[in-house]
C-alpha cells in the first residue's frame, strides 16, 4: 500500500499539479498580449503625429496654398501650381 500511495505522489509530480503548467502558461501569453497592447498603444499616437495622417486629406491645392503661406514657394510658383491643378481637373 504504501508503495502505491508513493507511486500515485510520483505521478502527481509528473503532472505538475494537474494542469498548474497550463495556467502558467495561459498566463504568460495573456502577460505578453498585454505588453504588446499597452506598447502599441503607447507608440502610435507618436508614430501618427510623425506620419502626418492630416496630409492624406489634403487636397493639391490646401498643400500649394499652405506651402505659399509658409513662405516656401513664391507667388509665381504658387499661380503656376494653381494653373497646373485646374488644367487636370483635380
Amino acid at each position: 500500500m504504501l508503495g502505491f500511495l508513493l507511486l500515485a505522489d510520483m505521478d502527481d509530480m509528473m503532472n505538475l499539479n494537474s494542469g498548474g503548467w497550463l495556467w502558467m502558461a495561459l498566463l504568460m501569453i495573456f502577460a505578453a498580449v498585454v505588453i504588446v497592447a499597452v506598447v502599441f498603444l503607447f507608440v502610435r499616437p507618436f508614430y501618427e503625429n510623425r506620419t502626418g495622417s492630416n496630409h492624406m486629406t489634403e487636397s493639391p491645392l490646401d498643400i500649394a496654398k499652405r506651402r505659399y503661406a509658409a513662405g516656401e514657394i513664391t507667388a509665381e510658383e504658387f499661380e503656376r501650381i494653381k494653373r497646373g491643378i485646374a488644367s487636370t481637373g483635380s
